[in-house]
């Protein structure tokens, strides 16, 4: 069974640490970003039929409703919960691009910025040497990950780490559910 990615999902989701079986259908709309409220903010794609759509339809079946100035809201919101970090400028284009020309279905909308997050991590190409690095020196990559992780709240968006760490941000996703996630065809 393919996983589905909730939108900019959290890194604590990546990890493994949420499962999926807990999510609720609306769970696959929203995400929740840095913000000046201790609690963060958090951003919901909104969803043809609304609220009731998302009690009686499974995620794959639910489509973007372009009601209302939804993306130009979230490129706002992000920009000013991350825009000062070090690697904004290197993700954020893609990203923003990927949410103003989104597609019609919200399941695939959440497979292309995972995709997008994942190509900035070059994650394909760089896993296997970061298992080999946790495999031969496990408590170097645990001290690695674990001040990685310090520098982030994993109830956020995976947006946060990538934004803030760049590329290091993969050292988070070793135990995580990232083979399950379906491929894209480009």
């Amino acid at each position: 069974m393919e996983i589905i990615p909730p939108y900019l999902a959290s890194t604590a989701w990546l990890q493994g640490k949420v499962s999926s079986s807990s999510l609720k259908t609306r769970d696959y709309t929203r995400t929740l970003i840095e913000s000046n409220n201790p609690e963060g903010m958090i951003l919901t794609v909104p969803i043809v039929g609304g609220s009731s759509a998302a009690k009686r339809l499974k995620p794959e079946n639910l489509e973007i409703s372009d009601h209302g100035d939804w993306t130009r809201i979230h490129l706002g919101a992000i920009e000013a919960a991350y825009g000062k970090e070090p690697y904004f400028v290197h993700i954020f284009p893609e990203l923003a691009s990927v949410i103003v020309n989104y597609p019609q279905h919200l399941v695939l909308l959440n497979v292309l910025l995972m995709e997008k997050m994942m190509d900035f991590l070059g994650y394909r190409d760089t896993i296997e040497e970061i298992k080999k690095l946790r495999d031969k020196n496990p408590v170097r990559y645990e001290n690695i990950a674990k001040r990685l992780e310090s520098k982030i709240n994993p109830a956020h968006s995976f947006l946060e780490p990538l934004f803030r760490l760049g590329p290091d941000s993969i050292f988070l996703l070793m135990e995580g559910r990232l083979s399950s996630l379906p491929p894209i065809e480009t």
